[in-house]
């Protein structure tokens, strides 16, 4: 009677339905430290998230006793997803400073080898915390002695609830919380996840996706029509343009910060182009602008900049939303040649759509790029490729024109197989991650060069404003001098706005934020005969001082008067792409 009773006594399916509790909860709690809560180094103060982590674990997971010892395997699917998705959002966070939005999941056309090289380029040592311990599952599952009756399912079951209840009490009370903005607000993914656990952000992003509709009720509609008349600007004057009916040539320029500039290394200059630029007559320079690229990443500055629109904060406007009808600066330029080059496929990031949504009339992409000999011609380096190809069509453009290039060079993982090695690769001062980046940045400067002196060999330069932005950060400063990434200050984020050719000279350092490039250009070209000034401010009429991040929706810089227009702006652009035809 015995040894009958204690066969039906489940060890191994309890010993390993413990472990399984335990990894899913260490996984979580792995998640949140490196996106939210500071690191590793907080490992033994966040024990309201040990105990969320574990109350979600065991919800998660309690299904396993109901189900019949032969089909017990199936707890293996959800333990692999979950790996899967841990490891996926490490790196997510670690390039777009958020969790990865569910409908991200099914953007696959985006995946690519560029893709794949810039998410092995963000994996670090810490990531082992995630693996190791799934793994070490797998081994004792394999090397474990596996109970050959079922045992009883129902106490377990009970035992399992009430022990997540009891961790979610340890969890979630707090006097100090708000439950209805802690768990009906979601201000970033990542604080989300890390305050409520797997499950909560589960059930609110699949809500969100489900109900959050993406359609603009009437009232809604008022607001945005209302916004519009009576908030946005309507002046139509050109009086701060100087440049009225010269060609355009913006750079955008990928992963640009601003520290680099004026930088040297080894007593040489990293930016010695965009260095005589900024220290150049008739230029406008902007160091401190705050990108407001969300889940779109480059794709969302190339919509803030082509449209003077703000990107969504949950979702990719260029792949679910590109084929619309947004106002553009292409628009705005009338009877001006417009053309855009990139150095990608016309794939990524649906730009095959979105260079007609944007209005240009031509649009080359890395296929013309290969089909011109470009690359062979430069060992592969995109962005020599980029400009060398541009350069050719100066003969055959229509003045004036517009030329949109998009750089790719500095994107990571800073490939040496796309760069080449120079005194800075050669440098002992720097850690191998900043010598690549400014390797790069080195090459892109370069390449800026090459073809500004092009348009002075063709006579252009005289009549053409040179514009070079940057998509987003990349690597901030401090962890160039040793800081921690949850240590930094404004200089180390900061991305750069160059307007040069502009008749107009003016260093503009306090904050402003990427999309008041639209309407500064307008001024600059005397555009302002477009209806369409953006959802930003001219910096030359407007004392712009803020800009608002989207992660949180925080005020950074000095709020003025224009702040509550600016935080406004956000609820008005998505009204804005979800109503355009």
């Amino acid at each position: 009677m015995l040894e009958a009773s204690r066969r039906h006594i489940p060890r191994y399916g309890t010993a390993f339905f413990v472990l399984c509790v335990a990894v899913v909860a260490w996984q979580c709690f792995v998640v949140a430290l490196d996106t939210q809560l500071g690191g590793m180094s907080r490992l033994l103060h966040e024990w309201h998230t040990v105990a969320v982590s574990v109350a979600n674990a065991l919800l998660l997971l309690a299904p396993y006793w109901l189900l019949p010892r032969r089909w017990r395997w199936l707890v293996w699917v959800p333990l692999t997803l979950l790996a899967v998705w841990c490891m996926i959002q490490v790196c997510y966070c670690r390039a777009y400073d958020d969790l990865m939005p569910w409908q991200s999941l099914t953007l696959t056309e985006n995946v690519n080898s560029t893709l794949a090289a810039s998410t092995v380029s963000l994996l670090r040592w810490q990531d082992l915390l995630i693996v190791v311990p799934f793994l070490g599952l797998i081994a004792a599952c394999v090397l474990g002695r596996r109970s050959r009756e079922d045992g009883p399912r129902v106490k377990p079951l009970l035992y399992t609830l009430f022990a997540a209840v009891v961790m979610a009490l340890a969890g979630y009370v707090n006097n100090t919380d708000n439950f209805e903005r802690r768990f009906f607000h979601n201000f970033s993914n990542r604080e989300y996840f890390a305050s409520n656990g797997l499950l909560p952000y589960g059930l609110f992003s699949l809500y969100q996706a489900m109900f959050n509709s993406h359609t603009v009720s009437d009232a809604e509609r008022e607001a945005l029509q209302r916004f519009l008349a009576e908030d946005c600007p309507h002046y139509s004057d050109n009086s701060y343009c100087h440049a009225e009916g010269r060609n355009l040539v913006l750079f955008i320029v990928e992963s640009l910060h601003t520290w680099p500039i004026g930088m040297e290394v080894e007593g040489r200059e990293v930016t010695p182009v965009l260095n005589r630029l900024v220290a150049g007559d008739s230029v406008i320079y902007a160091p401190h602008v705050l990108f407001q690229t969300s889940h779109g990443h480059s794709s969302d500055a190339h919509f803030i900049y082509n449209t003077g629109l703000l990107p969504l904060r949950d979702g990719v406007v260029a792949v679910n939303w590109g084929n619309k009808e947004y106002p553009a600066l292409a628009y705005a330029l009338k009877g001006y040649d417009c053309r855009e080059i990139i150095c990608t496929p016309g794939v990524n990031w649906n730009q095959n759509v979105t260079a007609r949504t944007y209005g240009f009339d031509t649009l080359y992409t890395r296929d013309d790029l290969m089909a011109a000999g470009c690359f062979s011609r430069h060992n592969d380096i995109d962005d020599a490729a980029l400009t060398d190809f541009s350069s050719t069509l100066l003969d055959e453009l229509h003045q004036p024109f517009f030329l949109e290039m998009v750089t790719m060079t500095m994107h990571v993982p800073f490939s040496t197989s796309q760069s080449r090695p120079s005194w800075i690769t050669a440098s002992d001062t720097l850690t191998a991650e900043a010598r690549d980046y400014l390797n790069c940045v080195n090459i892109t400067d370069s390449c800026i060069g090459a073809f500004i002196d092009d348009l002075q060999r063709r006579g252009l330069r005289q009549n053409t404003v040179v514009a070079v932005v940057s998509d987003h950060t990349q690597i901030y400063y401090n962890r160039i001098v040793g800081r921690s990434d949850y240590d930094f200050v404004p200089d180390d984020w900061g991305i750069p706005m160059i307007i040069a050719g502009c008749d107009t000279t003016l260093r503009y350092d306090p904050v402003i934020g990427q999309v008041d490039l639209f309407p500064t250009l307008l001024d600059v070209m005397g555009a302002n005969d477009y209806a369409w000034k953006g959802l930003g401010h001219s910096i030359l009429r407007f004392p712009v001082r803020s800009a608002i991040q989207p992660r949180n929706m925080s005020v950074i810089g000095d709020s003025t008067e224009l702040t509550q227009h600016q935080r406004r702006a956000w609820d008005i652009s998505r009204y804005f792409i979800f109503d355009a035809r």
